[in-house]
């Protein structure tokens, strides 16, 4: 452990060294920064494989937490204190909050001891970045931070030079060839790394080559850089429904290669070879991932991977090959982010700076960083960088740009002659192809579903400018409409000079939601989106797509578009008032209590919550005398349209999910925080009986499941879902476990809807609310409408309001 440093050296010595050590005196975590070595020493290192399980979890819940200020600061306290519970302690974090570079140094271990094997694991894939980053910015780190990993191969000590022989590694095989165009990616590449024009040849593409074919490209030993991209191991199962099914009986010997013996999937990717057209490659082995690409006789100096779950193992093993550095990602990142970093990272590594010195690997990461945008879908997501010889090592010292002073004279000359570079650049962009100098993204969904709109979503799916040349391009106009019948709903941009190397609007492209608009929307309308975009006046895109517009009173029941839910509670519709005008008289006689009232969390005590909610339920039994019906037409399989509180009243009618939606509007209106639940077709809805708990536990993810699936174990497979939803007031399949555990301790109250049209109690209500829940398989997600509200931008309710 480093002792503190005292305020009054003036010379600060650096700590003595120490090392996290097994009980067997092997190490296994260094961690240095620019005044020194800074240490942590786990008291005990079994400690790290739960740590790395509740913070891979956190990180990947970080969609209930990252857009709120104060609930980011509560995840840096916890980061404070976990750090110092293995040996990195408050006054490390304090030294560390004053450099700008910190290395964590993972070292090599017996592969053939398992507990070794399981701790080191443990310690790759534990986020250290982002437990770095909270835990110093909590101690008061201003300054940017470049964290690398570091796994020793022995490599020499030089500044790799920027490439000038680039593979292009792409696979997308057998049922999974449609999932990804790589298209545009290539496009990008090869502008960041200058392979264009006469040095087209300088970059290479492979297009799902056989295992054989990529092997023997690679032992050309030509490459510098290696970019790899495609479908990774787990991401398969998501897609291809069963995909893992047929292995462990049909192909029991691949199965064997890419699963552990408890049958966990391994990161990986997938990969074609002969007599198997969809081939799953482990990251490790003798035919492993890191083996296919990494010449032994000449390593590249830099492999890319734009694939999932690839930052802890597989860059690692690339560089335990011999790769100078590996850059992947620790768990799922957007698509459109991922391939901004990496044109970012080679456009910032393939180009001098002021000083025409290159940037060096790590520097460029940096850069690449730094070109990202502020973003809630970035904070959280793990970019690692793994190097195979110190940044610290003095071949790898980052260099400071040299600036010259210049006289007023000389000033005057040189801003003449960047005025002149400036026009002779434009003049080269004017007998320039448009395609060669910018590339246009477009995506469109087939259909448009009005609630989206409402909560400010996106109507185009993919909108991304790439600027293919040096320098910035002028004038760049972008006009996106929306027709609807007669109407045309326009959005309008002008964007004076890009500069970025690409530059993402769909997030940007928002549609009047007028009145005429929700009232045309009674029925599905056929529509077209229109999209041009222009650059110095001429046209780089400019497509018309069909798309369908679903009414407003639609819902998609899919997974893909439940979150959306929520907007269809509607406290504030007029027969909400009613039923709580009436639910009250209930209250009185339930609470005993002439007084008593609808205060929501106020009393702090959950059995007065309890008996609003059974008020309320009262009241709706024995006054309404609700009938189960049918759902009104729709003329869809996936979609469902929901009637409002005024609709099911006047019609004393509704489906299980229309009930629902009347008994989360009527607790919302009183304070009380509902969730709907989805099982395979039927609905329900539960409430919070503590306000404190749900915020406290469940909003900042205090309160970490003891089981958490791990990633590639068959509970996620058989879930065929992500492992980091987007949406943070939504709990999926993978989150089973976290939902009964605050079902189990009365935090959680689940209630049938259904049991209105038969008299019920309250209390049966809740005993088959909570029985519903009985099979992991027939759960599909919880909503929570509170963490909905509260979410960036909010899901609010739809404009649908009967009176």
């Amino acid at each position: 452990m480093a002792k503190r440093l005292s305020k009054q050296n003036t010379k600060k010595p650096a700590p003595k060294p120490t090392t996290a050590k097994s009980s067997s005196g092997r190490e296994f975590v260094t961690i240095r920064a620019q005044n020194g070595v800074l240490v942590a020493r786990p008291d005990h290192p079994e400690r790290l494989p739960r740590l790395a399980q509740q913070w891979n979890y956190i990180l990947r819940a970080r969609a209930r937490w990252a857009s709120d200020p104060d609930l980011r600061c509560t995840i840096g306290d916890r980061a404070l204190e976990d750090l110092n519970s293995i040996g990195v302690h408050r006054d490390f974090l304090r030294q560390l909050a004053l450099v700008d570079r910190i290395e964590v140094e993972l070292h090599d271990w017996d592969r053939s001891d398992a507990d070794e094997t399981r701790i080191h694991e443990a310690a790759a894939e534990l986020p250290w970045e982002y437990l770095i980053s909270a835990a110093t910015r909590s101690e008061g780190r201003f300054q940017s931070l470049l964290i690398t990993r570091l796994f020793r191969n022995g490599s020499p000590a030089v500044i790799p030079r920027p490439p000038e022989q680039v593979l292009f590694v792409e696979s997308a095989p057998g049922r999974l060839k449609d999932t990804y165009v790589f298209g545009d990616e290539e496009d990008r590449i090869r502008a960041a790394v200058g392979a264009t024009g006469p040095f087209e040849d300088d970059m290479l593409i492979k297009k799902t080559s056989q295992i054989a074919e990529l092997r023997e490209e690679v032992e050309k030993d030509k490459w510098d850089a290696i970019h790899v991209t495609g479908i990774d191991a787990h991401q398969a199962g998501w897609f291809v429904k069963g995909f893992y099914d047929v292995f462990p009986k049909e192909k029991p010997a691949i199965w064997n290669d890419i699963a552990t013996a408890s049958g966990r999937l391994l990161d990986g990717m997938v990969l074609r070879e002969a007599g198997e057209s969809e081939r799953p490659v482990r990251y490790d082995g003798p035919n492993g991932l890191a083996d296919i690409l990494v010449s032994s006789k000449k390593p590249p100096y830099v492999v890319t991977l734009n694939l999932f779950y690839s930052g802890a193992h597989t860059a690692r093993e690339l560089v335990a090959k011999g790769a100078h550095a590996a850059l992947g990602f620790l768990d799922e990142i957007d698509d459109e982010l991922a391939e901004l970093f990496f044109q970012a990272f080679y456009w910032a590594w393939c180009r001098p700076q002021k000083d025409s010195s290159p940037l060096t690997i790590p520097e460029a990461f940096q850069a690449a960083w730094q070109k990202m945008p502020s973003s809630d879908r970035l904070h959280g997501t793990g970019i690692v960088i793994w190097m195979g010889r110190s940044i610290f090592d003095p071949a790898g010292a980052s260099r400071k740009s040299v600036r010259s002073r210049l006289s007023a004279k000389a000033k005057k000359v040189e801003a003449k002659k960047l005025e002149e570079r400036r026009l002779a650049h434009l003049q080269l962009l004017r007998n320039t192809a448009i395609d060669k100098l910018i590339l246009v993204d477009l995506g469109v969904g087939a259909e448009v579903n009005y609630s989206l709109l409402h909560n400010s979503r996106q109507l185009l799916s993919k909108l991304t400018l790439t600027k293919l040349v040096e320098g910035p391009l002028e004038d760049i106009a972008v006009h996106v409409e929306l027709y609807v019948g007669a109407e045309s709903y326009p959005y309008r941009q002008t964007i004076a000079v890009l500069n970025e190397v690409q530059l993402a609007l769909a997030s940007q492209v928002m549609i009047p939601l007028t009145a005429s608009l929700s009232r045309a929307l009674r029925e599905r309308v056929q529509s077209t989106v229109y999209v041009k975009v222009t650059c110095g006046g001429r046209t780089a895109c400019e497509e018309t797509r069909r798309v369908t517009l679903i009414p407003v009173d639609e819902w998609l029941d899919d997974t893909e578009n439940n979150p959306w839910l929520p907007s269809f509670v509607l406290p504030r519709d007029p027969a909400i008032l009613k039923i709580i005008n009436s639910a009250r008289r209930y209250l009185i006689g339930i609470a005993d209590d002439l007084g008593a009232g609808f205060d929501g969390y106020q009393q702090e005590d959950p059995d007065a919550v309890d008996k609003q909610v059974q008020s309320v339920w009262t009241a709706l039994v024995s006054e309404y005398r609700f009938q189960y019906i049918n759902p009104p037409p729709a003329y869809s399989n996936k979609t469902q349209r929901l009637r409002t509180p005024s609709e099911i009243v006047g019609s004393n009618s509704g489906t299980c999910i229309d009930l629902a939606l009347l008994l989360a509007s009527c607790l919302e209106y009183v304070g009380i925080y509902p969730v709907l639940v989805l099982l395979t077709g039927h609905a329900f809805v539960g409430y919070w009986r503590s306000d404190k708990v749900h915020d406290e536990v469940f909003a900042t993810v205090k309160k970490v499941p003891a089981t958490v699936p791990a990633v590639g174990d068959k509970v996620a497979r058989d879930a065929g879902l992500p492992y980091v939803d987007r949406y943070g007031w939504r709990l999926t399949t993978l989150n089973y476990a976290e939902v009964m555990a605050y079902v189990m301790s009365g935090d959680l109250i689940m209630l049938e809807a259904t049991f209105l049209t038969n008299g019920s109690n309250f209390s049966d209500a809740k005993t088959e609310g909570r029985a519903n829940l009985r099979s992991r398989k027939e759960f599909d997600s919880l909503l929570d409408v509170q963490l909905s509200r509260a979410a960036s931008p909010p899901v609010t309710p739809l404009p649908i309001i009967h009176a």
